[in-house]
């Protein structure tokens, strides 16, 4: 240090052009954030040749080289700081005295951590609180449209007894007038083939096998009209699975409703599976003349139904030669 050095000092200290006693205040709020430094060097016999080296620490990366007596340094951040002060009357600032004075800026209310914290346990209970009521309005709507599916699924099932009877009367009325032998006979399996058909609807699904025992006894019944004039092929092999009730049954049914059915030109119904997750019910088409009015009811039902549980499609295809529908299996 040099003898003849000035006393630098830290005479003032003003925050938004205020002044303010730093020596004894040295904590300030986020928006006490402007600061303006007096500062001096005590050098009686030349004052004009003083000069001052400052720096800001926490904000300044170098010390600024000065003539000047103020120092000022607005929008500080919150933070801690030190500003220290050097004089020298020759310019040389190697082994000078120094002053300093620190002080800290508090962070603002909403950068704390209890008001962080405070926030995040306020935003996670908004989303619990969100995603709870939207649970609870996902499975509002879940409840409301089960309810509705259930209630057309159910009426959808309660015109499928009325219109198989319907359809056998009639065929039993066109037995009665040709052959009263086979009519009772027909009456006799109609009978346990409808005993089956109560206790079957009333369920959403039935294996296979069991659609394949009431496809058989239709068949049968068919077979006793028709005799030559109509044939099942089944070649399932085992395959295993669910359809709705009376889906395979009531297919057989519309071929035999909307074909000409007679020993020269029989009536083929094809059931078979080809692995896609389908079984196909196919039939060869032979059009009457005059074709019976329909409803088109059954085949509609049934896409419906399907529908209705969420299930794959029915598909339905008619290349002029071959009608064919494919009922999706459940595993």
């Amino acid at each position: 240090m040099f003898v003849d050095d000035p006393k630098p000092g830290i005479t003032a200290v003003s925050v938004l052009l205020k002044s303010v006693d730093f020596l004894r205040t040295t904590t300030f709020s986020h928006s006490d954030n402007y600061f303006i430094f007096n500062i001096a060097g005590l050098w009686f016999s030349n004052p004009e040749s003083v000069s001052y080296r400052y720096k800001l620490e926490g904000y300044d990366p170098d010390w600024k080289v000065s003539k000047d007596h103020l120092a000022s340094y607005p929008n500080l951040l919150p933070g801690d700081y030190t500003f220290r002060v050097q004089t020298s009357e020759h310019g040389n600032f190697d082994h000078v005295p120094e002053a300093s004075w620190s002080f800290t800026i508090k962070a603002p209310y909403w950068q704390q951590w209890w008001f962080v914290l405070l926030c995040l346990a306020a935003a996670t209970g908004l989303i619990m609180a969100f995603v709870r009521s939207r649970e609870a309005s996902l499975r509002r709507e879940a409840q409301l449209k089960r309810e509705r599916v259930e209630s057309q699924f159910e009426a959808l099932k309660s015109q499928i007894n009325p219109h198989f009877l319907f359809n056998s009367f009639n065929t039993l009325i066109t037995i009665i007038e040709e052959n009263p032998r086979v009519a009772v006979e027909y009456v006799e399996h109609l009978s346990d083939f409808y005993r089956s058909i109560i206790v079957y609807r009333e369920r959403d699904f039935i294996s296979l096998q069991e659609e394949m025992e009431l496809v058989n006894s239709f068949s049968f019944l068919l077979q006793k009209r028709y005799e030559k004039g109509f044939r099942l092929v089944s070649s399932l092999n085992g395959k295993m699975g669910q359809v709705m009730p009376l889906a395979l049954q009531m297919l057989v049914e519309n071929a035999v409703k909307h074909n000409v059915i007679a020993a020269s030109k029989p009536l083929t119904v094809e059931i078979f599976s080809e692995n896609d997750g389908y079984v196909t019910v196919r039939n060869n088409i032979q059009q009457k003349i005059k074709p019976e009015p329909s409803t088109h009811f059954g085949l509609q039902s049934l896409v419906n139904r399907y529908q209705l549980l969420g299930e794959k499609p029915v598909r339905v295809e008619d290349n002029g030669a071959f009608f064919t529908v494919k009922v999706p299996i459940k595993i």
